[in-house]
């Protein structure tokens, strides 16, 4: 599938095969038009086109800049998605710092197969677009038993009963979390909005060639450098499209951090009053 290609091959090589193809395809539409279109009778309406063109670019470039701006805000979203699962899963780290030694190892054991889950299936599995709910059922089975680990401990002081229900709050927050990311993984622009993007696409390239300028390579020039600026906007969308899928996307590194500082950073809290978040 075209998408498959777009999504599994580096984003410079992408940009070559958008660019080339959209570009190319611009400069055959003209040479044909130019063959059955008399240049002569185009240049004497050369200034009513330009003065019609420019309210077709103005639209365009509107319709490109909002398309723009919500891929962006979507993949930014993606991304503090992300960081927020992986805060929880520091909070809950540093929380367990007030359960007995056993309870603590057995919590941060389950974290740390967590996390493995995620960066080493999950993350691989999003960027490739394999998102079936396989993927994602070992996850949601440590935080099931994490889950219930936590709501069965019974408290043996005041500040583990508070602890307790502390950390039961973080993992609610985590879950809302995680399910937030697996529904992201999978957001992306409808059909409808490309089919519109690329018609009008076309029709902005395509009125390029009722211009009549004197010189045909100047006219070849112009239509492919508006063909490859359009192009370019095109691969930066598709870049940005899918938050977690392809080469050009949300990074692990959140939770790669979390594993890296949790034991400093639980002996640090070790002698500190527990603070909550």
């Amino acid at each position: 599938m075209l998408v498959d290609f777009l999504y599994t091959h580096p984003t410079w090589l992408v940009g070559l095969v958008v660019i080339g193809a959209w570009t190319g395809l611009s400069l055959i539409g003209l040479c044909l038009f130019h063959r059955l279109v008399d240049v002569h009778m185009r240049h004497k309406d050369t200034e009513t086109v330009g003065l019609t063109y420019a309210i077709v670019a103005v639209v365009y470039a509107v319709l490109i800049a909002f398309i723009v701006v919500d891929v962006f805000e979507t993949f930014a979203k993606g991304d503090e998605i992300a960081t927020a699962e992986a805060n929880q899963l520091s909070n809950l780290m540093l929380d367990s710092a007030g359960l007995p030694p056993q309870m603590a190892d057995a919590v941060r054991g389950d974290l740390d197969k967590y996390i493995d889950i995620v960066v080493k299936s999950e993350w691989p599995s999003q960027r490739m677009g394999k998102l079936g709910d396989t993927v994602f059922e070992p996850g949601w089975t440590v935080l099931a038993n994490l889950s219930k680990r936590l709501a069965e401990f019974e408290p043996a002081t005041t500040g583990q009963n508070v602890n307790k229900g502390e950390m039961l709050h973080v993992m609610d927050d985590l879950i809302k979390a995680r399910r937030s990311r697996v529904l992201a993984a999978g957001e992306h622009l409808p059909d409808v909005v490309w089919q519109i993007l690329l018609l009008a696409g076309a029709v902005a390239v395509g009125y390029t060639y009722l211009f009549g300028a004197h010189s045909f390579r100047i006219h070849l020039t112009i239509t492919g450098l508006i063909a490859a600026t359009i192009s370019l906007v095109f691969v930066l969308i598709i870049a940005l499209d899918y938050p977690f899928r392809g080469e050009v996307s949300v990074s692990d590194e959140a939770f790669l951090s979390v594993k890296a500082t949790a034991s400093g950073a639980i002996e640090a809290e070790a002698g500190k009053p527990l603070l909550h978040h």
